[in-house]
């Protein structure tokens, strides 16, 4: 699977494998969180939760019918003779519109139910109020069609997740006259995107897209202690998404359920280096427990917290070869020795279940650990390293393979050692 971009924000150019371990490095404002953030809108839009549409849609078409109610009650004081006449007919229409709808019966039957009420408008007189009841029915019409498949519900969903994560400059402000372009190439079909100044649309729905799920985790890692503190509106956000999967209490086991050792060994090792685990108390809060003893999320040191992000992520299933995890520079707040640790559960969580990772990083400890680990775990090949470089005006940035010669990005980083280490000579 690849990501190709060409002038998304400040990139200009950006080929990006993405088949097992994919580590980006480079100076702030080089365009690397801006690949993860690309692959979470598509992956979010192209896997749409179903039961956040179906609010969405229920409470749109809800919205529009007490539009309607209002403006038949300001029809009673304009028009009274006809509004007596209409009362009934629109109390049937709009009420039994609404029970269609929430019971998810046919369109037809509701699109039916209205086209009754437009057929009695031409006895109103206040023209103002009858237009707008028309365009108003005509709206709920035209939305209601609206399914879950369609390319348009997939294309307001592409332009609203971008927007979220990068903003309304989607192109690169620094190259006017050149094309931006995303495309998502796998071994069975390739799917392009269309870039435009506010919005991102394709032409057709993509055929077994690789990814049924994406987490995006990035630092500082806020979690949140309670489940209902999410609803369908607020799960856009890639950082309320995270909780609510986090959240996710870990489903019933059957026979068939997978209690492979490698995920116990995994958290095993995870809640040694932690010398704890995350648990959800009784009052259904999330907690670190350590010694049989609870503590606040308030007082878990930040490093904690990704860790704790992991192990309950494993532990409830989200994690699984069909998910897609991005972690923006996972060393903040880690120790080196944890640094090199996590770099290790990472590894060996994408080799051992097949995950594809997303990785940023600013760290030559972390960065090292990636490669040592995957030379170690024979899983190298599976691999791959970038470094972002600007170019000399800072305008744009360009993603390139660095696999046979990491110390280009290891180099770079560690520029501030070569500073100081100057610093040092010079003073003593």
């Amino acid at each position: 699977m690849k990501l190709s971009l060409q002038n998304i924000g400040i990139l200009s150019s950006a080929d990006i494998s993405l088949d097992g371990i994919t580590v980006i490095t480079g100076e702030n404002d080089s365009g690397k969180s801006t690949v993860g953030k690309v692959l979470y809108a598509i992956v979010r839009s192209f896997n749409n939760l179903e039961e956040s549409f179906n609010n969405s849609k229920l409470q749109y078409i809800g919205n529009k019918f007490e539009d309607l109610t209002n403006l038949m009650l300001r029809l009673e004081s304009s028009d009274i003779d006809n509004f007596k006449l209409l009362a009934k007919v629109f109390s049937d229409s709009i009420f039994s519109s609404y029970k269609l709808l929430r019971k998810g019966n046919d369109v037809d039957e509701i699109t039916n139910s209205l086209n009754k009420l437009k057929n009695e408008l031409s006895v109103i007189k206040n023209s103002s109020i009858k237009n707008n009841i028309l365009s108003t029915i005509d709206e709920i019409t035209e939305n209601q069609n609206i399914d879950l498949d369609s390319i348009k519900l997939l294309n307001f969903e592409l332009s609203e997740y971008f927007k979220n994560e990068i903003g309304n400059q989607f192109t690169n402000k620094f190259s006017k006259n050149k094309k931006a372009s995303i495309e998502f190439e796998t071994s069975i079909d390739n799917v392009a995107f269309k870039t435009e100044e506010n919005s991102v649309s394709v032409n057709k729905s993509p055929q077994n897209f690789p990814f049924k799920d994406v987490i995006f985790i990035e630092s500082p890692l806020f979690l949140k202690r309670k489940s209902k503190e999410f609803n369908f509106a607020s799960l856009r956000d890639k950082n309320n998404y995270l909780n609510y999967k986090i959240n996710q209490k870990n489903s019933s086991k059957t026979i068939f359920s997978d209690n492979s050792k490698k995920i116990n060994l995994l958290n095993t090792i995870i809640k040694d280096i932690i010398s704890g685990e995350f648990t959800f108390n009784s009052d259904d809060e999330l907690v670190f427990t350590k010694n049989e003893q609870n503590f606040s999320l308030n007082s878990v040191a930040t490093g904690l917290k990704t860790f704790g992000a992991i192990q309950l992520l494993i532990e409830n299933g989200t994690l699984n070869s069909n998910t897609l995890l991005i972690i923006d520079e996972p060393e903040v707040h880690l120790h080196p020795t944890w640094q090199v640790k996590f770099a290790e559960i990472l590894v060996r969580l994408s080799k051992d279940f097949a995950i594809p990772i997303v990785l940023t990083s600013h760290s030559p400890y972390f960065i090292e650990a990636i490669e040592a680990y995957t030379i170690k775990h024979e899983y190298k090949e599976e691999t791959n390293f970038y470094f972002a470089k600007k170019d000399k005006k800072g305008e744009s940035s360009t993603i390139t393979n660095i696999n046979d010669n990491l110390n280009i990005a290891l180099n770079s980083i560690s520029e501030a050692y070569y500073t100081l280490q100057e610093i040092r000579d010079e003073l003593y």
